[in-house]
């Protein structure tokens, strides 16, 4: 009866290490397979259906695009003024809508599963050889099942777990190998089952150690640098560009600070008549002088079509812009009232198509 008693308690004990072991390192390192590459999967299917996220510019034209036919004054106002968080939540809007409709997520998982649990059995298989009978210490043996499926399997093991007394147990071998692929056998049944499911959005994307979203947004982020008039953002791609540069300069009326940004004149008479930080007048070469990181240069005046869009939205909701500013309603020309969405777009898509790329 003794005898059985401690055969209980043994074979009890190597049930208990053996379950410890796979919550404790095999799990982890399983679930660390399957999701370290999905974000960057997400990404490049993000990027081969939607055209927006190849390049910064890309990007940048289809907000503006998306904004004028969305036609919502506080989608333009949140862009004018918090342009970088207005761009990341269309990013994360368009992750998260997405994921929601791929049907390729639960495949990669299942797909991934099955090679992370492939390689954990080959790895438990192989530390087995040339091992039997009753071992006084487990801890080794699972020490080179570790280095075994980092080598063999190219996976990098949680191995932290393994420091310390609690894997350092007398036992059969034989029985622990059992319970351990048991327990491998279950959990496959357990996270197929759980992938197989439609878990929350933000559940997966808690699990991914490259998140999309933020990846959408360094590719597609561009210059940081804005015009020191207007706030239109430089659109220059190339990297470590010194000079910079933007496409669509802004009328005066759409910013809270007037004198950040230009007047409704033509750009070439607005740059001539600007007024400083001082307050003093300062002519087309000083602006060059006070910002000469920024190609601040006249357009021809004969040309409407650059800027039109902004134009049609200034004059869209001039009086919205008045009262979020306190202020009276910028002088709009009558020939900007004519300005029609189409014209706008028109002028959009022709300045990023011409517009230099360097």
């Amino acid at each position: 009866m003794a005898e059985f008693t401690y055969q209980f308690r043994k074979r009890d004990q190597c049930q208990r290490v053996a379950e410890a072991f796979t919550s404790m390192v095999i799990k982890p390192t399983v679930l660390d397979y399957i999701h370290r590459p999905l974000g960057m999967r997400i990404v490049k299917e993000i990027q081969s259906q939607a055209h927006r996220f190849q390049s910064p510019r890309a990007f940048h034209q289809s907000l503006l695009e998306e904004l004028i036919e969305e036609d919502n004054f506080e989608n333009f106002l949140e862009y004018l003024l918090s342009h970088e968080n207005f761009k990341v939540r269309k990013i994360q809007e368009k992750v998260m809508a997405h994921l929601s409709e791929s049907t390729n997520l639960n495949k990669w998982r299942q797909q991934r599963l099955g090679e992370i649990v492939g390689k954990v059995a080959a790895a438990v298989s192989e530390t087995a050889e040339g091992s039997s009978g009753v071992l006084s210490d487990t801890k080794p043996l699972l020490e080179r099942f570790c280095l075994t499926l980092e080598r063999e399997g190219d996976v990098d093991v949680t191995r932290a777990p393994l420091n310390g007394p609690y894997f350092s147990i007398t036992t059969k071998w034989d029985h622990f190998i059992t319970s351990l692929l048991e327990l491998l056998a279950a959990m496959r049944l357990d996270l197929a089952e759980e992938f197989s499911q439609n878990p929350e959005t933000t559940q997966i994307l808690k699990y991914l150690p490259l998140q999309p979203q933020e990846s959408l947004f360094s590719q597609v982020r561009g210059c940081d640098q804005q015009c020191p008039l207007c706030r239109a953002p430089c659109e220059l791609e190339e990297k470590g560009h010194e000079l910079h540069k933007a496409l669509l300069h802004r009328p005066k009326g759409m910013l809270p600070h007037d004198a950040g940004s230009l007047s409704c004149m033509s750009f070439h008479e607005s740059i001539s008549q600007d007024m400083n930080a001082h307050g003093m007048s300062v002519a087309v070469m000083d602006l060059h002088c006070l910002y000469p990181d920024c190609s601040i240069s006249s357009e021809d005046p004969n040309s409407q079509m650059p800027k039109a869009y902004w134009r049609y939205v200034l004059a869209r909701f001039n009086a919205s812009f008045a009262t979020v500013y306190e202020r009276e309603p910028a002088k709009v020309p009558e020939e900007w009232e004519k300005i029609t969405k189409e014209e706008a777009l028109y002028s959009l898509r022709e300045n990023f198509f011409n517009g230099p790329h360097k």
